[in-house]
């Protein structure tokens, strides 16, 4: 019993690792797809403000050099002045002077602004793939989640039995309660075979439909999360059946 203990704790820290990482994943996927989709684009918000107001002043500028040099200008000095920011407010044991903020913000968006230039440069089309790869980093996370849930006992927890019954009685409540939750596991399990096996069997025939476009990665390879997911979710719920020391002295 307490290898096996030993294995789900494992198993459990182990989903923290990856549900974190594809978390992190998912997250600098779309901020750099956001990042590409705003710089990429011919006229910014800010200089066609800023070429608005010149309009209304009465003053006649050539929108190319607007959207070009004055554009990146302002968009340096204020990412500089952000950093600077930044680095001036952050809590640290010695804060940053004024002269030093300044000095490393630059420092910071000059960097930030050759990230931005290598983007659009190694991806000049877009990140394409970025919503696709985002939603599947979210359903992993998802069904990782539900999984951690159900080890800390958070998951559909009969919370009802313990006003209703005391002693013997909400022992066999939480008995039965986490063998039909552990049942309808196994039904999902079940199912999400059968699911896979259908895109799998679709996937043999032509890799293209079988693919979540426009990547190359086969959808049957994204929904082995399910079957992980549920196995490991009812072998959990069987394994809760039985109270453990503290639960029986506290029933």
């Amino acid at each position: 019993m307490k290898l096996l203990r030993s294995l789900d704790r494992a198993v459990y820290r182990g989903e923290r690792v990856a549900a974190a990482s594809l978390f992190l994943l998912m997250s600098l996927v779309m901020f750099a797809s956001v990042l590409h989709r705003v710089f990429s684009r011919p006229e910014g918000k800010l200089s066609g403000a800023l070429l608005g107001l010149l309009e209304k002043l009465g003053v006649q500028a050539d929108p190319a050099t607007i959207h070009g040099p004055v554009s990146l200008g302002l968009n340096l000095f204020l990412a500089w002045m952000l950093c600077a920011l930044a680095l001036r407010t952050a809590e640290r044991a010695q804060r940053f002077s004024v002269p030093q903020a300044l000095l490393y913000g630059a420092g910071v968006a000059a960097a930030l602004a050759g990230l931005v230039k290598l983007l659009l440069v190694v991806a000049p089309n877009g990140l394409v793939w970025a919503p696709v790869i985002s939603l599947t980093c979210m359903l992993w996370v998802g069904f990782l989640g539900a999984s951690m849930a159900t080890y800390e006992k958070r998951h559909l927890a009969l919370e009802m039995g313990e006003k209703l019954w005391r002693g013997r009685a909400l022992t066999v409540a939480r008995a039965l309660a986490w063998f039909t939750a552990a049942a309808v596991s196994l039904f999902l399990l079940v199912l999400s075979f059968l699911s896979i096996s259908e895109h799998y069997a679709g996937w043999t025939v032509n890799h293209l439909s079988g693919n979540l476009l426009p990547t190359s990665i086969p959808k049957w390879v994204v929904f082995l999360i399910f079957p992980y997911t549920f196995i490991v979710m009812s072998l959990r719920f069987f394994g809760q059946m039985k109270p453990d020391a503290n639960e029986e002295k506290a029933a």
